[in-house]
């Protein structure tokens, strides 16, 4: 609307148009609608060229003039392909329009050449001819921090010299007689030596007439005043805006100068520049060193990226041993991808599924009893069926899995290493039907789909080095735990199935994989590329089982060591409840939120939001549940519109329509959610209310069996609400108002969950004291809040959003878990404890037996050296640039111990010293007859409670005390575990070690922290 506004103003000759402002919701995935999209509304644009035409001051009129421009290499094919196929139609025909193409991208050269056959063509035809405006490039420092983001190679050219080279190389075929009638150049530099040199080149070929120079208005106005009189004209660009929104016209405005006037270019260097000063020197050095370059510049793309070429690579996988590096996620700006992709879902969707059987012992069986996979865009067709356990083949699986993992643990680490990274490879060699089966199975977008793979390829890579460590650990020895029971959920169907799988086979253990029921047809596929890349049968078993007694046998049999869990916290609470023993560990619910300060960049807060609130339909964990928003800004009309617009704008549809960023979910509505898109409690009202929508036209009161939602947004969430509390599931956000930071941190620590939570202010401050108060254990600062990556932002939550040790699915602990650890020999890494415990060491050393004395003095120097050297740190080893990824420990909640008179002295003394090397906050309860440990009660760290088992269970009950977490000292009996888990303590077993690095986690939370410290890709000086 504002360009259309400006197109009917007479005094508008010119209008540089931007294709993020033409169409903002750019699908690369859905690249022909996109292009579609992008046509549509260059013809409205075109049109009103068309039909306003602009007077010059010598009285001839002609249509308006648009120029197309874009800023990302994302948008280059894209850009150009909608371009010339509307100027191709014989309505624009008549019409000169232009282009913008950036000589900072190889690709650019090329594109200019076949532009200009295009435009002789066209002209021949009849048509008008067009013009292409070169321009060095104004976007490079984003590019650079994106291909670091995605560690892809830099679209750009990595130095300038290269960029000046294709610069003066695009000018100079452009300058040519027969070319320049088809296609005039817009030379855009504030460079004098590159406008002297296109001044000399025009005038050599005799084309002034088609060939002109543009500068920024307000930038170097003095030069600018000189080349108009030189050249004969000259051509300034400026922002038009709104009064409203002239904040937008100083950032452009900001950055255009920030880039300008980088160290290397002309601008930097031109106040007091004069011949023969060194300022002339070295930019006369680098125009020639430029010159020297133009025929040798690379032309061809720096990223070439072909997942068709990926697929059809069967040899072994060449990763080095070296070092760990992430899985590259697919680039869809490449031509390619986009095929490839397209290719991959319509054979997914046309391929039929044979039944898929179960594998028990080495043996592929099919049952009477099977189940029946849906696909959520045709949810009234059965997709394919795949087999159900029974009883008897659960106890075969056990007795199977009993029976293999010794061997399978036996094994040397290296071979289990090299089977994880086989694995990898296999994964990665099926990306494609990975993504088609997750689009068919629960509707995902292969945008969403294709990072899961890369995670599940992370994790097979990452978890093959984890024991690597242990190897540092002499005084340590590692004995898996035995069989473990792998049963992830539906709505990352790969990734953590597979993280789950991989990680119970490095350290060992023997795994049945139950998949989810939803997800059946995606794990068949992890479990045969593990099975290709050398897994054992026996020791990794396929088992569908349903939800009932039959499923049950798995959790409870005493055979089943440890149970994986990602599903809500009611299901981990009815497992310990089934088996309070349970050594489990579980990912569980979450209901995060996004908080917006008034000092935001409330465009990308916005753009984050969304992203965070409706991907995968918002059916994840970690998805933005809320919104919670300081005064300001949720009382800025503006900001809710913008909010609205963005949300509404995603498009809904079959997740077989590659533009749908909506899609069906996976399952019907559950009644929380249902709640949730269809009620208003007191105080909200809809900001966008959601809609179901079914292609065979089903009433609106059939609407619970309804999957395809359109997004919600609902004002006025209250404190309390159902909404604020309840995790929901699906594609609905609520905004909260909150007076200050304060307010708006105590409301997102207000539920029972700690997964992620995010915050959007450019204030330093703000965002220190933020992450010094939110209770979450995955923290973004300044992005979105969903899309954990292994090593870089592993990924579990505080509170009751995890079950178990709490160490964070691909980060450095959580393979160890997974095993028993003893302790063999002294630790020999050691430094001096701090004072206060070097005093409770003294005190502490009179209550152990004499021969135990030089355990306990190791085991406090270990826990020294480890606090210094590990635990007291910040990680941060992706080193990305342009974000910050941190990985940390923070203080537990509060720490439970408890002792009696069949507790090790040893033990409790290792506890108490390990609990005040990290200053934790200690609740010791002990037996009536410990009074020897009485005088721990005066210690300011500590909480002493005298008393017996039973009152502990009793104190539980009735009043949980603030704890998080229990060191267990000795298993505990089965009524204090029950009431520990009633109570959402989680327990950590196994012996107190001396050895710090594997001890002080327990005492510990994780916590990850992913923070862009960029702006428009310019580092800020804090973080360079």
């Amino acid at each position: 609307e504002a360009y259309l506004s400006l197109l009917a103003r007479p005094d508008v000759e010119y209008i540089s148009v931007k294709v993020s402002s033409v169409f903002s919701q750019i699908n690369l995935v859905a690249y022909r609608h996109t292009v579609e999209l992008v046509k549509e509304r260059l013809r409205t644009l075109y049109r009103q060229a068309l039909a306003h035409n602009f007077t010059s001051p010598d009285g001839t009129k002609s249509p308006k003039f648009i120029n197309l421009d874009m800023e990302e290499y994302r948008d280059l094919h894209l850009t150009l392909d909608a371009f010339k196929e509307v100027l191709d139609e014989a309505e624009f025909m008549p019409l000169s329009a232009g282009i913008v193409l950036q000589a900072y991208i190889p690709d650019s050269y090329r594109e200019q050449q076949k532009l200009t056959e295009w435009a002789l063509a066209r002209v021949s035809r009849g048509g008008a001819p067009i013009k292409i405006r070169i321009v060095k490039g104004a976007n490079l420092a984003m590019e650079r921090v994106e291909a670091a983001l995605h560690d892809w190679p830099q679209a750009p050219y990595t130095n300038k010299p290269e960029v000046d080279a294709n610069f003066k190389r695009m000018v100079t075929y452009g300058c040519h007689p027969q070319r320049a009638q088809a296609v005039r150049l817009g030379v855009a530099s504030h460079n004098l030596f590159d406008v002297a040199y296109g001044l000399l080149l025009r005038q050599r070929a005799g084309v002034e007439a088609f060939v002109e120079f543009e500068m920024l208005e307000g930038m170097a106005n003095n030069q600018a005043r000189a080349v108009q009189a030189q050249a004969g004209g000259l051509l300034l660009y400026a922002p038009v805006v709104k009064t409203e929104d002239f904040h937008s016209a100083i950032a452009y405005l900001v950055r255009r100068l920030d880039e300008n006037t980088a160290p290397e270019n002309f601008l930097h260097d031109l106040f007091g520049m004069e011949p023969g000063s060194p300022e002339w020197e070295k930019q006369q050095a680098q125009f020639l060193h430029a010159c020297s370059l133009m025929e040798t510049a690379r032309a061809t793309p720096n990223r070439n990226q072909d997942r068709r070429q990926a697929q059809g690579n069967k040899q072994p996988s060449t990763v080095s041993d070296s070092g760990f590096n992430n899985e590259l996620d697919t680039d869809w700006s490449l031509p390619a991808n986009q095929h490839w992709i397209a290719q991959v879902v319509e054979e997914w969707l046309a391929k039929e599924i044979e039944p898929i059987p179960l594998q028990v012992a080495g043996t592929f069986v099919h049952t009477a009893e099977t189940g029946a996979g849906i696909d959520p865009s045709h949810p009234d067709t059965v997709s394919f069926r795949y087999s159900l356990a029974t009883q008897e083949h659960v106890e075969q699986a056990l007795a199977t899995a009993t029976h293999a993992q010794p061997a399978w643990g036996s094994r040397p680490v290296a071979e289990r290493k090299v089977i994880l990274r086989a694995a990898a490879h296999e994964l990665a060699h099926q990306r494609g039907d990975l993504i088609g089966a997750m689009v068919r199975e629960v509707a995902k977008t292969p945008s969403e789909g294709d990072p899961e793979v890369s995670e599940g390829i992370d994790f097979a890579r990452y978890y093959a080095r984890r024991l690597d460590f242990l190897a540092e650990q002499p005084d340590v020895a590692f004995a898996p735990l035995g069989v473990v029971v792998v049963t992830p959920p539906w709505n990352f169907p790969f990734a953590i199935p597979a993280g789950g799988v991989l990680a119970g086979l490095m350290a060992g253990n023997a795994v049945i994989f139950k998949p989810a029921p939803e997800a059946v047809l995606v794990g068949w596929q992890i479990a045969q590329a593990l099975w290709a890349a050398g897994v054992p049968k026996d020791v990794l078993q396929f088992l569908p089982a349903p939800d009932n007694e039959i499923g049950r046998q798995l959790i409870v049999d005493e055979r089943t060591a440890a149970v994986i869990l990602t599903g809500s916290i009611e299901t981990a609470r009815l497992f310990q409840g089934w088996r309070p023993h349970l050594r489990l560990f579980a990912e569980t619910s979450g209901k995060n939120a996004l908080i917006v300060t008034a000092l935001a960049d409330r465009d990308q807060a916005i753009k984050d939001l969304v992203r965070s609130a409706f991907g995968h339909n918002g059916q994840k964990c970690s998805a933005a549940s809320l919104a919670i928003l300081e005064a300001e800004v949720y009382d800025d009309p503006a900001f809710r519109r913008q909010l609205r617009d963005a949300a509404a704008s995603r498009a809904v549809g079959s997740a077989w329509e590659l533009p749908s960023l909506q899609t069906p979910l996976t399952q019907p509505p559950s009644p929380k959610l249902l709640h949730a898109l269809t009620t208003l409690e007191t105080g909200e009202e809809w900001l966008l209310e959601p809609r179901p929508l079914a292609a065979d036209g089903r009433p609106p009161a059939e609407r619970a069996s309804h999957r395809l939602w359109s997004p919600g947004i609902k004002l006025g969430v209250q404190p309390g609400s159902f909404f604020h509390q309840t995790e929901c599931f699906g594609p609905v956000l609520g905004l909260m108002r909150a007076r200050d930071l304060d307010e708006a941190i105590e409301l997102a620590n207000g539920v029972d969950y700690g997964l992620t939570g995010g915050i959007h202010s450019l204030d330093d401050r703000e965002i220190e004291h933020w992450l010094e108060r939110i209770e979450v254990g995955n923290a973004y600062v300044n992005r979105h809040i969903t899309g954990a990556i292994v090593r870089r932002q592993p990924f579990g939550g505080w509170k009751a959003s995890g079950v178990g040790p709490g160490s964070k699915a691909g980060g450095p602990n959580y393979v160890y878990q997974l095993g028993h650890i003893q302790q063999i020999s002294l630790p020999k890494k050691l430094a001096r404890p701090a004072p206060a415990v070097a005093s409770l060491l003294q005190r502490l050393e009179t209550l152990v037996g004499p021969d135990e004395v030089a355990t306990l003095r190791a085991a406090a120097g270990s826990y020294a050296w480890a606090w210094a050297e590990h635990f007291s740190q910040e990680h941060d080893p992706s080193q990305i640039l342009g974000e910050r990824n941190v990985f940390r420990y923070r203080p537990v909640g509060g720490l439970l111990l408890r002792a009696d008179k069949h507790t090790s002295a040893l033990a409790l003394a290792q506890a108490l010293l390990a609990a005040a090397t990290v200053r934790a906050m200690v609740h010791l309860s002990i037996g009536p007859e410990m009074k020897a440990w009485h005088w721990l009660e005066r210690l300011e760290s500590m909480t002493l409670v005298i008393e017996g088992e039973s009152n502990l269970v009793s104190r539980l009950q009735v009043t949980p005390p603030p704890v998080d977490r229990i060191r267990a000292l000795d298993a505990p009996e089965t009524e204090l575990r029950r009431a520990l888990n009633m109570a959402s303590i989680n327990v950590v077993e196994g012996q107190v070690l001396a050895n710090g690095r594997l001890e002080l986690g327990h005492y510990l939370r994780e916590q990850a922290i992913s923070q862009t410290v960029h702006r428009y890709g310019n580092v800020l000086a804090k973080w360079r």
